[in-house]
C-alpha cells in the first residue's frame, strides 16, 4: 500500500513539475536572450547544491541530538 502511495504522489509532482518548468521554458524564451536550456540547467543545478546542503544541516543536527539525549541517559 505505501508503495502505491509514493508512486502516485511521484507522478502527481512530475506532472506538476513539467508544466511548471513548461510555463518558466516559455516566460524565458519570451523574455530572455539566454538560451531557456541552459537557463534552467543552471537553476536546477543551483537548488540541487542548496537542497544537499540544508538535508545535510538537518542530518547533522539529527545526529547531534540523538548523541545529546544518549548523554542524558547516564546515569
Amino acid at each position: 500500500m505505501k508503495m502505491g502511495k509514493y508512486v502516485g504522489l511521484a507522478f502527481l509532482g512530475g506532472g506538476f513539475l513539467i508544466l511548471i518548468v513548461y510555463g518558466i521554458y516559455n516566460l524565458i524564451k519570451k523574455i530572455s536572450g539566454i538560451n531557456p536550456v541552459i537557463f534552467i540547467a543552471l537553476i536546477v543545478i543551483i537548488f540541487g547544491i542548496v537542497l544537499l546542503l540544508v538535508s545535510t544541516a538537518m542530518e547533522r543536527k539529527s545526529e547531534e541530538l540523538e548523541k545529546i539525549r544518549k548523554e542524558d541517559l547516564r546515569p
